[in-house]
């Protein structure tokens, strides 16, 4: 079966993008009044679009294999931006001071492009594996009268270009099932974050119908790794190795 599709999208602002205001930083000039920086909001902040086009082609090749293969392409417009705005001194809050503000503006724009591919292959009647792979590569571009550097940079380089994953269900015995799953994720470029591979696994007993118990364990192959990197917060993100005990009781 093939199928393809066009889709149209918009944000709309939040109030935080229009009205609000964010101080974040100040310092004191030598013989000068203090500095405070901050953010405002713009009340004209325009909605931030993309056109979105889309394929793709699913097939069964044989009786026990599948494949789902996705590629698309979007089309970014009016995109968020962060802009300084001219200088001014206000008396609130104590003491008077200098406010340097920045503010939002739609001076970005830009296209991502990408594949996805999956199979579901079904080497026995109890034993399934799902292989998928994924590749995305976004350029974005800010305009002329942008004085924003960093923008363009972190969206490009805040996804991975490449990840892939291995998925393998298999059913033991006597209502005894074994699950795995291995991901692979690129590195990021910005902030850069490095790529990363995972391993969980799954073992459940469905005792009878509803009522269930299993032992996971996730993040197998290493004590920690790092997925993002929150450059607001004051350290970046890491997720654990975790192993656990679960009851299931569905009624």
């Amino acid at each position: 079966m093939f199928w393809a599709a066009i889709s149209q999208a918009a944000r709309t602002p939040f109030s935080t993008d229009t009205s609000f205001r964010l101080n974040f930083g100040g310092f004191q000039v030598p013989g000068g009044p203090p500095v405070l920086i901050g953010l405002v909001g713009n009340p004209n902040f325009k909605n931030e679009g993309v056109i979105a086009y889309e394929t793709g082609y699913r097939a069964t090749v044989l009786n026990r294999l599948s494949l789902d293969l996705a590629a698309y392409y979007n089309d970014y417009d009016n995109q968020q931006t962060v802009e300084p705005l001219p200088p001014y001194f206000e008396a609130m809050p104590a003491p008077p001071h200098l406010f340097v503000p920045s503010t939002y503006e739609n001076l970005m724009f830009g296209k991502t492009h990408g594949i996805e591919i999956t199979m579901n292959w079904k080497p026995t009647d109890h034993w399934t594996l799902t292989p998928g792979y994924a590749f995305e590569q976004i350029h974005m571009h800010t305009r002329p009268s942008s004085q924003d550097t960093e923008s363009a940079a972190s969206a490009e380089g805040g996804n991975p270009v490449n990840s892939a994953q291995l998925r393998s269900d298999l059913d033991l015995y006597r209502n005894v099932a074994w699950d795995a799953s291995v991901f692979f994720v690129d590195r990021l470029a910005d902030p850069d974050v490095p790529a990363y591979t995972r391993l969980d696994t799954n073992i459940s007993w469905q005792l009878r119908e509803g009522l269930a118990i299993g032992v996971v364990g996730q993040n197998l192959l290493r004590d920690h790794h790092m997925e993002f990197d929150q450059m607001e917060a004051t350290r970046s993100t890491l997720i654990r190795r975790s192993e656990y005990a679960k009851f299931t009781w569905r009624f």
